[in-house]
């Protein structure tokens, strides 16, 4: 959240303080009725065949592919799943995929059919609707799930994109694992600290961050807690450039300058997947929930196990704190100070029924569950802190609003002047996203 004045969501209830895509000579005897019917057969048939080439997704389109592919348990059959950032797609539009699997040489090929995750392409919202590339998921039911080591992508003669396959099973072990949006430019070290002190209180035992940029000192304090084995970076570096022929590429923006906000949508479901616990969360690093008797875990457990209850979604308000925690001193934290201001919900959910997430709820599950609502939270951060680095960011993001029908592409459009303005600690991890 970049505002000019900072907040920090705690969660409270009654027990809370708290996705485009011959003709024959005039010699020639005319044919027999059966010819005709074959003719007529060959027609359709190759019509058909036309058609799906048509709707075939192939090396003049604009996609890019996060690198894994999911054989995913948590579904009844077994589901095969995809993740891409790419131009809008229409019901019709496939993936044509080869799925191999270990000890077997010939792959076996099906079409895969897909949908972007907010569910409408382009965005309803605002500032995402100019973007071109927008994150997707293709899926297909699987008849032999079992030891898939890889899949291939056909876009055409000349254009493939290997994937390696990843297993993911219905959550067993205990625990609450944080999944933290992509983290660019962030410079706010002190959020950091205190969101996972208080998170561990609460039961949390995993993060799983999404790291693009940070200062050297935010870098560090994320070092310092993955050297603890509490923090998990994976790795969210630029999107690249996608793999086009000359002449169709310069038709098309380059990923960085027309995706919102770092593609938070494809990072947050990607970060579901990675959960190995029973409950998980997505929430910012001025997003806390606290629970006033136990912890937010135990009542997780408690609504989520052997009910019907797939997930738990909160209201919000804010609270602020003094004195400022970007001072060095965390004593506010101990008596914060309410604010009559309400903010969007956030959830708590069972990370085995998680089909697609949105920001603020899920959109569906992958057996019969509901969302839950709960009591009244409340939410809060520092008012006071506003440095040049986030003031920087804030006015960039503000001019780029300023333009009609244009991407709020802040990976892309704020770098120069971000670099500008301080030293950053990109990831430059390369295969991150194939083309």
């Amino acid at each position: 959240m970049n505002q000019r004045v900072y907040l920090c969501l705690v969660v409270i209830s009654s027990l809370f303080v708290i996705f485009y895509f011959n003709s024959f000579e005039d010699s020639t005897p005319p044919p027999s009725p059966q010819l005709e019917h074959h003719f007529s057969t060959l027609d359709v048939k190759e019509k058909e065949e036309e058609e799906s080439v048509q709707d075939q997704i192939n090396s003049t389109f604009p996609i890019t592919f996060y690198h894994k592919a999911y054989v995913d348990y948590r579904y009844t059959p077994p589901r095969l799943r995809i993740f891409s950032l790419n131009a809008c797609i229409s019901k019709a539009n496939f993936l044509l995929v080869d799925i191999y699997h270990q000890a077997i040489v010939t792959p076996t090929r099906i079409k895969m059919f897909g949908d972007s995750l907010e569910g409408n392409c382009p965005s309803t919202y605002g500032p995402a609707k100019p973007c071109l590339y927008v994150a997707h998921t293709f899926f297909a039911n699987l008849t032999a799930p079992g030891g898939i080591s890889k899949v291939q992508i056909h876009l055409g003669t000349h254009r493939k994109v290997t994937l390696q396959a990843t297993r993911i099973d219905k959550r067993l072990e205990p625990g609450l694992t944080m999944c933290i949006q992509p983290v660019y430019y962030y410079s706010q070290w002190q959020n950091i600290v205190l969101y996972v002190e208080a998170w561990r209180a609460q039961g949390a035992s995993r993060f799983i961050v999404f790291y693009h940029s940070a200062t050297r000192e935010t870098r560090k304090v994320f070092e310092y807690y993955q050297s603890l084995g509490i923090i998990e970076l994976r790795a969210w570096p630029s999107f690249g450039n996608i793999n086009l022929p000359a002449n169709i590429a310069q038709k098309w923006p380059k990923i960085d300058e027309s995706v919102f906000i770092f593609s938070y949508f494809l990072a947050m479901n990607l970060c579901i997947l990675d959960i190995k616990t029973t409950i998980g969360t997505i929430a910012d690093f001025d997003e806390v929930m606290v629970a006033r008797n136990g912890t937010v875990l135990d009542y997780a457990l408690k609504e989520m196990t052997d009910t019907n209850v797939g997930a738990l979604r909160f209201g919000n308000n804010y609270v602020a704190m003094e004195p400022s925690i970007y001072s060095g001193d965390f004593s506010g934290t101990s008596n914060p100070i309410f604010i009559d201001k309400g903010g969007p919900p956030k959830n708590i959910f069972n990370a085995s029924v998680i089909d697609i997430a949105q920001v603020h709820w899920v959109r569906s599950f992958t057996e019969e569950k509901v969302t839950k609502n709960t009591r009244q939270i409340f939410n809060g951060t520092v008012p006071v802190f506003s440095p040049e680095l986030i003031d920087g960011l804030n006015s960039c993001v503000k001019r780029i609003s300023k333009k009609k029908n244009t991407c709020r592409s802040t990976g892309g459009m704020c770098k120069e002047e971000m670099d500008r303005l301080g030293e950053w600690v990109y990831d430059r991890t390369e295969g991150v996203f194939l083309s």
